[in-house]
């Protein structure tokens, strides 16, 4: 089965007023109790900001639901590579209440499983334990007391066009931290390094060895959180199937990261007061110093020959976008499309293209839309 992934074919400008016109809910029919959000946290095994030293997570003096009955969605990326990673309750500052974070399909970095994170009850409410991909190759964990502060290195000049910084970090040797400077390394085409970061556990830190993983587009379906309706949710053979998805394409036009949180965010989260609250643009968030975030020096080389490229995703990412824009045309990957080698810029309706125009409402694709994309179109 063919998933489509709308490609990257308007600006970013374009694309931030679109994702934030809201749901295309007409395509999609609605699911008793499922509120589909248009902001919120992304699933944290799909990304997870490059933190080098977490803090502890806040802590929420309400408990979190049991979790719902979710079943895995019915679209998934070809090949049998992917695998689906249960959704989890996350804490909405803006609601006062949990959304559920939808699960994912996923396709693993190499030689890494997924832990996943929890709620533990500590003093004062209730604390998330962040998940995290595990090296397959050393399944031991070992908790360390907790690492010094980043140092403030100089990050020399880049020795070409092809290079991305692989920033410095503390190593835990002979009971006693040691800085390792950081340094150049050639960049992969699709693959973005995760560099080496310390997760925070009520018992300790815990050192994840950096790896690389799939850039976005190759990573699998995310699909998006939702508020859930508690009397639905205990009803006897009720459950909930993710069926929105979050193009990736679209997503990079309205990205956060917030270290108190320690996550990605998407949607808008624009207003000056979320910045008081952590919430900064991931073209703006530093590993430390002047290092970037991994994700944006590579999406950063990846577009390195489009001048513009950074300027127009910093200007979009900080003023973001308020007034709905109507995009007449979409683009999808068809079966005919793909036999050409080529992609439509036509709408599929039906298992047939049509130069009709709509008005696409988010960035997010409803299941609806996939299946009409993947039925036999000749």
């Amino acid at each position: 089965m063919k998933v489509v992934h709308l490609r990257k074919s308007i600006p970013f400008a374009l694309a931030l007023s679109v994702f934030l016109s809201g749901v295309a809910s007409a395509q999609v029919p609605p699911m008793p109790g499922v509120e589909v959000q248009t902001r919120g946290p992304i699933h944290e095994a799909f990304a997870e900001p490059a933190i080098e030293k977490q803090g502890p997570s806040p802590v929420i003096p309400k408990p979190p639901p049991a979790p719902i009955n979710e079943v895995p969605s019915e679209f998934k990326p070809e090949g049998d590579q992917a695998q689906w990673i249960p959704g989890y309750w996350a804490w909405d500052d803006d609601r006062g209440d949990y959304v559920w974070v939808s699960g994912i399909w996923r396709v693993p970095p190499p030689n890494r499983q997924w832990v996943p994170g929890y709620w533990q009850q500590v003093e004062g409410g209730w604390q998330w334990i962040s998940g995290y991909w595990q090296d397959m190759t050393s399944p031991t964990v070992d908790l360390l007391p907790p690492p010094p502060d980043p140092v403030q290195e100089a990050v020399p000049p880049q020795p070409d066009d092809d290079s991305c910084y692989v920033p410095g970090q503390w190593v835990y040797q002979e009971n006693q931290y040691m800085w390792r400077p950081g340094y150049w390394a050639r960049c992969q085409p699709g693959w973005v390094w995760t560099p080496p970061h310390y997760c925070w556990t009520p018992g300790g830190y815990m050192l994840v060895s950096g790896y690389w993983d799939y850039d976005f587009e190759r990573r699998g379906l995310l699909f998006a959180p939702i508020a859930v309706d508690a009397q639905f949710a205990r009803q006897p053979g009720w459950f909930y199937r993710p069926a929105n998805v979050i193009d990736t394409a679209f997503l990079l036009g309205s990205l956060f990261i917030n270290n108190r949180a320690n996550r990605y965010f998407f949607g808008d989260y624009y207003d000056r007061g979320y910045a008081a609250r952590g919430y900064v643009p991931w073209v703006d968030y530093r590993h430390h110093n002047n290092a970037y975030d991994p994700l944006l020096s590579y999406y950063h080389w990846r577009n390195r020959a489009n001048p513009r490229w950074r300027k127009t995703c910093t200007v979009c990412t900080r003023r973001g976008a308020t007034t709905p824009i109507s995009v007449r045309r979409e683009r999808c990957t068809n079966k005919s499309a793909l036999q050409k080698g080529r992609q439509s810029r036509f709408r599929c309706i039906n298992g047939k293209e049509t130069k009709s125009s709509w008005n696409l409402s988010s960035l997010l694709m409803p299941s609806r839309f996939i299946r009409a994309c993947n039925s036999g179109i000749n």
